[in-house]
């Protein structure tokens, strides 16, 4: 069987990087039902995938979606991508860095609720998004 190597973050925890099958199955028990994808912002052939019911099953906050109003709700797996055939493929050891990095800028605040504290923190996060963007375009 295929693996592939991910980096998972689980709210209010550190992200670890997980080599699991390469199948549905697989990722759909890492995010607790069915999944749904996100471009990951700022990280060229990097999607984030979560629970797409998040919202929904009001799953914890984890991480601020950059230039949204959004964040993804409960735990979620940051996976590369092949421009070409579009199918995921390993993170390269710059990639995981590169998310690593995005998700210390972005993570919840340590002991925030997303549901009570949302209008406290979008705009901590919209600042943070356009200090993100900034830097990203200076390079």
């Amino acid at each position: 069987m295929d693996t592939i190597k991910l980096l998972i973050k689980e709210p209010n925890k550190e992200p670890y990087i997980k080599e699991v099958e390469n199948t549905l199955k697989s990722f759909q028990d890492i995010v607790g039902g069915y999944i749904e994808c996100v471009e990951m912002p700022g990280i060229k052939n990097v999607d984030i995938f979560c629970n797409e019911e998040g919202l929904f099953e009001q799953l914890p906050g984890n991480i601020w979606i950059a230039g949204t109003g959004d964040c993804i709700k409960g735990t979620c797996y940051m996976v590369g991508y092949d421009e070409e055939s579009g199918e995921s493929v390993d993170l390269t050891d710059r990639q995981i860095k590169a998310c690593e990095k995005y998700i210390n800028t972005f993570a919840l605040p340590t002991g925030a609720d997303l549901y009570q504290d949302y209008f406290l923190l979008v705009p901590e996060m919209a600042a943070k998004s356009e200090k993100y963007f900034k830097k990203s375009m200076e390079m």
